[in-house]
């Protein structure tokens, strides 16, 4: 798998040091691919998009469209890993694995740590506002009708049946 967005394009959307971990990033962007992008688009939508990276442009980037008359914007899945991205680094991000086990990165004496409770309240901020921004993504690939997009289909399952005994 590879990940969909680079540190330069998180750094459009939020206010990201320069001298983040390459390896880090990637790793927690991937998580964040999987964890919250991968169950929102569905497995045949999400593994076309990572082997035809090419024909997602839009969809990734964002566009503008029209449906029923009227123009709308897609404000594109780059914005909505970004700040599902910026959530699990805020929470996770300052945690390394090292010989001698996970370990919590240490500032110097003037600068202090952000408090457990705050991350958390960061993580569900960003991970509700990116939800928010899926949602909008969302009505794209419905109003555009993608193919590999099932949206709402309840599958009936046709061979399980309940029966009474005794």
């Amino acid at each position: 798998m590879i990940p969909l967005v680079t540190i330069a394009k998180v750094q459009q959307f939020k206010q990201v040091s320069n001298s983040i971990n390459i390896a880090k990033f990637n790793e927690t962007v991937l998580q964040a691919q999987m964890t919250e992008l991968y169950p929102l688009l569905g497995e045949k939508l999400y593994f076309d998009l990572m082997n035809n990276i090419g024909n997602y442009t839009e969809l990734l980037t964002g566009n503008t469209y029209t449906y029923q008359g009227i123009t709308y914007t897609n404000v594109g899945l780059e914005a909505v890993i970004a700040h599902y991205w910026y959530a699990y680094h805020s929470f996770y991000g300052d945690q390394i694995d090292t010989a001698f086990g996970l370990r919590e990165k240490l500032n110097n004496d003037v600068s202090k740590q952000v408090d457990t409770s705050m991350k958390k309240i960061m993580f569900e901020l960003n991970c509700r506002y990116a939800y928010n921004l899926w949602l909008n993504v969302e009505r794209y690939l419905v109003r555009t009708k993608n193919p590999l997009y099932i949206c709402n289909t309840i599958q009936k399952n046709r061979n399980f049946r309940l029966s009474k005994i005794g």
